[in-house]
C-alpha cells in the first residue's frame, strides 16, 4: 500500500453546529486549508474537511464524512473521500473510502540503516483505490469485521535510477485485489481523546490473483495503546507491529508514517518486510480548546525478526499542541515538531490524535 502521507494543516477552523437534545452531541463542520511542509513533498496547500453528524442517541457514535484536496509544490496531488457511518444503534460501523494520488516519492532502498541525508531518487506513483468495510460489536468492546478493496497503481521510474529495478517487486505498479478481517477491542472514554482504558486493532489484508489481483501477498498491522489519566492530563503509551510477506510489492511494505508514527521523520527512508514501534505521550490538558504534549517515538524495520534489536531503533523526541476544532469533542488539529535520531528536526502538522 502506497504511504499514507502526513496531512498537514493550518490551526484554522470553521465549526457549524446544530444543537439536537441538551444530552446528544451537535452536528458540526471541520473545515482546515491543509497548509505546511515536509522534506517529501515541500510546501502543501489544499483543503481538509469534516462532517460529524447529529448524535442520535446516547452513548452511540457520531457519524463522519470527510474530504480530502491537496496538492504540493513538488507536483503531488491528492483527493480522497471517507465514511465513517453507525447504524443498528451502533452495532454495525460501516467504513470505505475512494481516493486518487499522483505522487512523486523518493526511494532510498529497503534498509534500517540508511542515513538521513541520504541522496534520494524518486519514482512517480499514479494509484486508485476503493475499499468498503463492515465491523460488527459482538461485545461493547470487541468489533469483528471484513474489508474488500481493489487498488490500480501505476509507476514510472527514472531510468537513472539504479536503485529501483525490475528486480523489485511492483517494479512498474499493478492492479491489487483482495480481502481483509478486522479486529478491535476498545475500552477507551472518547474516541478522538481517550483519558483512559486500552485499545488494540488488528488488520490483516490478503491480495489474491484469484480475485484478479497481480501478486498474492500478505499485509498486517496492528497496534495497541493504554491511557492513564493524571488528573486532567493523560499518559498514554503505544506499541505497533506491521508485516508484509515475500511477495508484497515494494511501495507497499512497512515504513514510519512520519504522522502516525516517528513523527516528523520522513518515512521512506527506512523500508522493510517488518516495521517494529514503540510510543510515548504525555497529553497535558490547558483549557476546553487547547492542550500541549511531549512524547517520544521510536521505529525500526528488517527483512527478518530475528534482525529486530534494541540498538535498531531510530527516535523522534518532540512536543506539540493541540487545539479542539469543535466545541464539547476534542477532534483536534496537532501541530508536533521532533528531533530526529538527534540529528535533524521534523514537523508535522495534522488531525487526530498520533495514537
Amino acid at each position: 500500500m502506497m504511504k499514507k502521507t502526513s496531512l498537514l494543516v493550518s490551526a484554522f477552523s470553521l465549526c457549524l453546529g446544530a444543537a439536537q437534545a441538551e444530552e446528544l452531541k451537535p452536528s458540526g463542520w471541520v473545515i482546515l486549508p491543509a497548509i505546511g511542509s515536509s522534506p517529501e513533498t515541500g510546501f502543501q496547500y489544499g483543503v481538509y474537511a469534516m462532517h460529524q453528524f447529529a448524535q442520535t442517541a446516547v452513548g452511540e457514535p457520531q457519524d463522519r464524512l470527510s474530504f480530502l484536496l491537496q496538492g504540493t509544490t513538488k507536483g503531488q496531488y491528492q483527493a480522497n473521500i471517507q465514511p465513517d457511518i453507525f447504524i443498528a444503534g451502533g452495532d454495525w460501523n460501516l467504513t470505505g473510502g475512494l481516493s486518487g494520488v499522483y505522487w512523486p516519492t523518493p526511494y532510498y532502498g529497503q534498509s534500517n540503516e540508511v542515513d538521513l541525508d541520504a541522496d534520494e531518487e524518486s519514482y512517480k506513483l499514479t494509484a486508485f483505490t476503493a475499499e468498503a468495510g463492515a465491523a460488527y460489536a459482538v461485545t461493547p468492546n470487541l468489533r469483528l469485521g471484513g474489508l474488500a478493496f481493489v487498488e490500480s497503481e501505476d509507476i514510472e521510474d527514472d531510468a537513472g535510477n539504479t536503485l529501483l529495478s525490475e528486480a523489485d517487486l511492483g517494479f512498474d505498479g499493478g492492479l491489487y485485489v483482495g480481502l481483509g478481517l478486522t479486529a478491535s477491542w476498545d475500552t477507551t472514554d472518547d474516541r478522538d481523546w481517550p483519558t483512559r482504558g486500552t485499545l488494540a486493532q488488528a488488520e490483516l489484508r490478503q491480495y489474491n490473483v484469484s480475485l484478479g489481483s497481480d501478486y498474492d501477498y500478505v499485509l498486517l498491522q496492528t497496534a495497541a495503546s493504554q491511557y492513564f489519566p493524571i488528573g486532567s492530563d493523560v499518559l498514554a503509551l503505544g506499541v505497533n507491529y506491521a508485516y508484509g510477506n515475500d511477495e508484497t510489492p515494494f511501495s507497499r511494505l512497512p515504513r514510519p508514517s512520519g504522522e502516525s508514527s516517528l513523527r516528523g521523520a520522513d518515512g521512506n527512508l527506512w523500508i522493510g518486510h517488518q516495521l517494529f514501534g514503540l510510543q510515548t505521550e504525555y497529553r497535558m490538558t490547558l483549557t476546553e480548546r487547547w492542550a500541549t504534549t511531549a512524547f517520544i517515538d521510536a521505529a525500526q524495520v528488517a527483512d527478518d525478526a530475528d534482525e529486530l534489536a534494541w540498538d535498531r531503533f531510530h527516535t523522534a523526541l518532540g512536543g506539540g499542541i493541540r487545539y479542539a476544532t469543535l466545541a464539547g469533542s476534542r477532534f483536534n488539529v496537532r501541530a508536533d515538531i521532533a528531533l530526529i535520531d538527534v540529528e535533524s528536526i521534523g514537523f508535522t502538522i495534522s488531525v487526530g490524535e498520533a495514537f
